[in-house]
């Protein structure tokens, strides 16, 4: 006879546990997960000072990976001035997630209001929204960082705000798409005819249903700020030494794949693993947000 279990309502169990028993449910999301836990381990421990990973040291100039003699800061090896590989990668994490993460939440908030806008209100102030929007969505993301930051110079925050502007039409299409079919529903009907403002009932009501599918769509675009935040990087347009991000560390590490492969290998996996694993998480978290989707998180046992 086989048992199913798996999902149990909210209404018998936390929420916690809720979350909980649907990340069980899903194998490579909770191996998601854990990695993420990882890299943010790592970089907690780079900022209380765990790895000094700017720390140079000459004699261990290229030190291949896995000698485990050495200190443990040098386990996956060092690049040409002998500095930790593992404290230089937890140092870019913290670069290139947090530049993600910032992007992220700067185009969410910006393209959801307008999206909002456009498609609660409409007319004039709407239509000339989307078609600044269309016009931004016309040329690709990576020519327009390339031009943006070419013109205004490399700099994180000109990489933070090029790469904004260019994920922003996503939301707003999205936003005003979903703003359309609430805004004729019944209750926001009943809303307007006691007297509701146009602010209070997005705010209460529209917004509410909205953001899920905001938050799922935000969740995707992080893997894929991280991956142009790399290549620009790559390019030598976005992050400057002195910092270190993930893709600057590849294009550093490029002129020593003969020699020392470690220095370009370890920064690539990082990058893969880290947006697959975001990618991953987006997929579970839009499983999690369609009731008729759950069916996909249950286990069955025999």
């Amino acid at each position: 006879m086989t048992e199913i279990s798996g999902i149990v309502p909210a209404r018998k169990a936390s929420r916690f546990t809720w979350f909980a028993r649907a990340l069980a449910g899903d194998p490579m999301a909770l191996c998601s997960v854990i990695w993420l836990v990882l890299v943010l381990a790592l970089i907690l421990a780079d900022t209380f000072g765990a790895f000094s990973g700017s720390r140079i040291a000459l004699k261990a100039r290229n030190l291949p990976p896995f000698d485990f003699t050495q200190d443990w800061r040098l386990w996956i090896g060092a690049d040409s001035l002998g500095r930790s590989l593992l404290g230089r990668l937890a140092e870019a994490a913290l670069t290139s997630i947090g530049i993600a993460l910032l992007t992220v939440l700067l185009s969410l908030v910006m393209g959801t209001m307008l999206g909002l806008i456009a498609g609660y209100f409409g007319g004039p102030v709407g239509a000339l929204i989307m078609r600044i929007s269309d016009v931004v969505m016309g040329f690709p993301t990576l020519l327009v960082a390339l031009v943006g930051l070419y013109l205004f110079g490399p700099s994180v925050t000109n990489l933070v705000i090029v790469l904004a502007i260019t994920r922003m039409p996503s939301y707003i299409r999205v936003a005003r798409a979903e703003t359309l079919e609430v805004r004729e529903r019944l209750f926001v009907d009943a809303s307007r005819v006691f007297g509701g403002g146009p602010i209070w009932i997005i705010r209460n009501h529209i917004l509410p249903i909205v953001a899920p599918t905001m938050l799922t769509l935000a969740s995707v675009n992080v893997a894929m700020v991280m991956l142009f935040e790399s290549g620009l990087s790559y390019l030598g347009l976005g992050v400057q030494p002195p910092a270190v991000s993930w893709g600057l560390m590849i294009a550093q590490g490029q002129g020593y794949l003969s020699s020392a492969w470690w220095l370009g290998f370890f920064p690539g996996l990082a990058v893969m693993l880290t947006t697959m694993s975001f990618n991953l998480l987006a997929n579970w978290f839009r499983i999690v947000n369609d009731p008729s989707q759950h069916w996909r998180l249950i286990r069955r046992k025999r």
